[in-house]
């Protein structure tokens, strides 16, 4: 996973979304394809119907979107439980409802938030770079 090529931005266990997002496109420009979403409730309604209420990342947790893709419809969401613990996932949202089908939404889970901002950083310069 692009280990030859060096990265322009350096992931710290403080860093937000939104100041990586800052620095990935300080670094590679427009090409860079994650941006702070400025519309959240309706991918976090969305996220909720595909998963449903009973899903253990909504069940009894506060949701957020973190980020969001441009090329594609994934988005960095991370779900906080009333004890302050974090769960950071990926989703795809299909926007067709199909929680009845096994797999979907496709997800990618995290076990913080640096890892996952790093996970995007890394499949940017694998796929785009």
């Amino acid at each position: 996973m692009a280990d030859s090529v060096e990265h322009k931005v350096t992931v710290t266990a403080g860093m937000s979304a939104e100041e990586f997002i800052g620095r990935m496109c300080e670094a590679y420009g427009d090409e860079f394809n994650w941006r702070n979403p400025s519309v959240t409730k309706t991918f976090v309604d969305e996220l909720i119907t595909e998963l449903g209420e009973d899903d253990p990342f909504v069940l009894n947790r506060s949701i957020s979107l973190a980020a969001k893709c441009e090329s594609c419809d994934d988005m960095l969401f991370c779900s906080t439980g009333t004890d302050g613990s974090e769960l950071w996932r990926i989703y795809h949202l299909t926007f067709s409802h199909c929680r009845e089908k096994t797999g979907f939404p496709l997800k990618w889970e995290f076990r913080d938030r640096k890892s996952a901002l790093e996970y995007i950083r890394d499949m940017f310069i694998e796929d785009y770079l």
